[in-house]
């Protein structure tokens, strides 16, 4: 046959070839949010593979190392969070462009997403294991007990070790979650970490004595954050507000992530060219919290008189 012919074929399956290396490890398609049609990362993961746990402000946090291929999209997808949970949690991410390959990410997760015991029949191929990395004057106790709610003794079986005593560093098997991603019934992390979910608590305890039965009064507008703001007290729910006096307390919802918390009025709203048109000024912390990606969004701000 002639050579065109041959050549043909041959980068025919040349092509083919390239196609397939380029779409390996992508089983199906998603819309982003621009509505665009796209590939979207198989999270089939090896059995060697494994994902480190660690505990901050009383959250729980798995470690994510991005891959090649992955996208913001992809991965808030298996670990069933928020696109602003993960900007919450990991600050030097500002848009889908800052994701390199080897980076890890900050995943927030509900204590209960982690599988800490074998059932009958536990196929651990179907799972992958879970880390936690011991830190300096951490006990046995603190770490099975408090952390994770797991028997001492299940946990120095699972390490195989014959007491209780552990060392800085100390890789720790914690449990597992499932290759396919974290089930839907636990997708449900309101982007308040521990400290400040108990921050937020105390402040509705001090809402609702205030309320008793007084008439609550809603607003709703802009509320506005500085990005670049400097706080002293990141576990704090601070805003400014002018509606409500000194150290009273506001009920902030926002409707567009279905979030709300309590916060704690430091201060009436200054009145410059930043803040004219809004309703309430937030600290980063509280704007991270309410998910609010931008300098300015949406808000319903309750309180009481």
């Amino acid at each position: 046959m002639p050579f065109k012919f041959y050549f043909n074929v041959f980068f025919f399956v040349f092509c083919s070839f390239l196609l397939q290396a380029q779409t390996d490890g992508f089983a199906e398609f998603e819309m982003d949010q621009l509505g665009i049609k796209k590939y979207q990362p198989n999270w089939t993961i090896g059995a060697t593979d494994s994902l480190f746990v660690e505990i901050s402000n009383g959250q729980k946090y798995l470690l994510h190392t991005i891959r090649a291929g992955q996208t913001l999209y992809s991965i808030k997808k298996f670990y069933g969070v928020d696109l602003s949970d993960i900007y919450y949690s990991n600050p030097n991410i500002s848009n889908t462009n800052d994701l390199k390959v080897g980076e890890k990410l900050r995943i927030p997760i509900l204590s209960k997403a982690i599988k800490r015991f074998q059932e009958t029949n536990f196929d651990a191929t179907a799972y992958i294991p879970i880390f936690y990395k011991v830190r300096p004057s951490e006990t046995m106790y603190r770490i099975s007990k408090v952390y994770f709610r797991l028997p001492t003794e299940i946990l120095m079986s699972r390490n195989q070790l014959l007491s209780e005593n552990i060392s800085s560093n100390q890789v720790l098997h914690i449990g597992w979650i499932d290759k396919n991603g974290i089930p839907d019934s636990l997708k449900n992390f309101t982007g308040l970490p521990g400290i400040l979910g108990e921050e937020s608590q105390k402040n509705k305890y001090r809402y609702e004595a205030v309320f008793n039965g007084k008439n609550e009064k809603t607003l709703q507008g802009t509320a506005c954050w500085d990005k670049a703001m400097e706080l002293s007290a990141k576990n704090k729910l601070y805003v400014m507000c002018s509606y409500v006096p000194k150290n009273g307390i506001v009920r902030i919802e926002n409707p567009m992530t279905n979030r709300e918390l309590y916060a704690k009025v430091v201060a009436a709203k200054p009145e410059n060219s930043f803040t004219q048109k809004s309703i309430i000024v937030l600290t980063p912390t509280v704007a991270h919290a309410l998910g609010g990606l931008d300098a300015r969004f949406y808000v319903k701000v309750h309180y009481c008189q």
